[in-house]
């Protein structure tokens, strides 16, 4: 849909022509002044594709206005309309390569003629656009990336709209590429500060603009800033709250330094990732990133995997404390250059824990935690997953170093299962599997619901009511047999736990 400003100082003039149109051409969107410096505040502020004005206008005439729109806004196509026929002003209108010159009063054929005549250029230029889009995407892209040839860098040139001072912005959706319908509007607002050229990076799906300042605007930096701003405001209020800015310092000669500026606006775009969402980065305020991180990965790497191993959380939570530090006051460390040292960390830690735990347990897996460290897109958040990481790893170890101990426990059971006619005492057995006596009877107590004593008790007594169940061996050689050293002992605990004495047992169960 084209848009056409109508500027003539008689309202019933331009009403009419309007209501013309709009008939005529119903998809045309028709805007309407009626002074030169109002018509100018509408191309400010609007995309226009087309202006018809009237020559005779009080304070700036026709002609003046089109000069400047020839100089600062060349894309837009003008109509002179005149109630002369005069030379002077034919040739002027030709000079200024008007689309059309017409003479009042104009009549229904003049009209349709004229727009049969945009609607040609209209389509013209929408043809050509469409077709050098992919291919001068394609070198912008080159220059961005470093990789332009020489007959590639003239030809880039050829398309530089202009000369003189400009910036680069690059600006971030958020979430996904950028519509073309973002480009589109992107595109409109940024003729309000003068020539420019936008294009999709391919490689980040980011929009990266080039934008030409007028004199006056590049000699006033502030109200450079306030239109990037006013620009951005415009952009987001599509819906796109997650949307980021990064824009360069003003270049004294832009095409000369397209690359640079263009280094400069990521550089700022990628400082969110410490600016806490801060939407508009301004190449202005930030620093170059450093390209260590202090602490290194092996300076945390190891005393890390100890306390995770060791269950101190504490000792863990201070540790990851310490190396975080280093983000919190510029210059800071390159995000992607702070993701691999964490993601060493991780790989010594998943190492670390591997023996301890089932190999399929899912907190093991580096690919899939270093794809969450990957997805982090700010500073904060990447601390915090990574606490959560090691949390969850804590808690692993816990349950590990749990689990191992059981795993003890029942081993040390086993064992007495096999070995209870043999003279056995607690120091023995903890000596046997490397506990302290002391900390192996806690345990052996947590695990088995009951003290190693009584347990061994238990398992005697039950293979001694087994053995006067199936035999007629006596009391004295049952007690020997099952690990007792002192009969009496036996018949004391026997009656303890069965509530009989054994030779009870025996004759209760038809054994003489």
């Amino acid at each position: 849909m084209a848009t056409l400003l109508l500027v003539d100082d008689e309202p019933r003039q331009v009403r009419s022509l309007a209501a013309i149109i709009g008939r005529q051409r119903p998809a045309y969107r028709v805007l309407e002044a009626t002074d030169a410096e109002s018509a100018w505040d509408i191309i400010e502020a609007e995309h226009v594709d087309a202006v018809l004005t009237d020559i005779r206008m009080p304070e700036v005439d026709g002609l003046t206005l089109i000069e400047r729109i020839v100089r600062r806004k060349p894309h837009i196509k003008t109509v002179l309309i005149s109630g002369y026929g005069q030379f002077d002003y034919a040739k002027q209108a030709i000079e200024h390569r008007v689309v059309e010159y017409l003479v009042k009063p104009i009549g229904l054929p003049e009209i349709d003629r004229m727009l049969v005549k945009l609607d040609e250029l209209f389509t013209a230029e929408t043809s050509l656009k469409q077709s050098f889009s992919v291919y001068a995407e394609h070198l912008w892209n080159s220059l961005i990336s470093g990789s332009l040839n020489d007959s590639q860098r003239q030809e880039l040139e050829s398309r530089i709209p202009t000369a003189g001072a400009g910036i680069a912005m690059v600006f971030d959706p958020g979430v996904g590429s950028p519509e073309e319908s973002t480009q589109r509007k992107m595109n409109e607002l940024l003729s309000a500060m003068g020539p420019s050229a936008i294009f999709r990076d391919t490689a980040s799906g980011s929009l990266v603009s080039f934008a030409w300042l007028d004199r006056p605007l590049a000699a006033r930096p502030s109200e450079t800033v306030s239109k990037v701003v006013r620009l951005f405001e415009k952009l987001r209020a599509d819906g796109m709250e997650d949307a980021a800015l990064g824009v360069s310092t003003i270049r004294a000669d832009l095409s000369r330094n397209l690359k640079a500026a263009y280094d400069e606006a990521v550089l700022a775009l990628r400082h969110r990732f410490y600016a806490h969402g801060e939407p508009i980065l301004w190449a202005t305020d930030v620093r170059p990133f450093t390209g260590t991180v202090k602490p290194a990965s092996q300076e945390l790497a190891e005393p890390l995997t100890l306390a995770v191993k060791a269950g101190d959380r504490k000792r863990a939570m201070e540790l990851i404390r310490s190396f975080f530090q280093a983000g919190e006051t510029p210059p800071y460390p390159d995000p992607e250059r702070l993701k691999e040292e964490l993601n060493l960390i991780l790989w010594q830690l998943t190492e670390g824990l591997r023996h301890r735990v089932p190999p399929e347990t899912k907190e093991l897996s580096f690919a899939e935690n270093k794809s969450l460290l990957a997805a982090c897109g700010d500073y904060q958040e990447l601390r915090y997953r990574f606490k959560k990481l090691v949390d969850g790893w804590l808690e692993l170890a816990g349950k590990a170093h749990q689990d191992k101990n059981g795993i003890l426990v029942l081993q040390c059971q086993a064992y007495l299962q096999q070995h209870y006619k043999e003279e056995i005492s607690l120091e023995s057995v903890a000596a046997m599997f490397h506990f302290n006596p002391s900390y192996f009877s806690n345990l052996f107590k947590s695990k088995a619901g009951v003290n190693f004593s009584e347990y061994l008790i238990d398992l005697r007594i039950r293979e001694a009511k087994a053995i006067l169940d199936n035999g007629e061996h006596k009391i004295a050689d049952v007690s020997a047999m099952v690990g007792f050293r002192d009969a009496a002992y036996f018949n004391k605990m026997f009656k303890r736990k069965t509530g009989i004495s054994p030779n009870a047992y025996r004759q209760m169960n038809g054994r003489k």
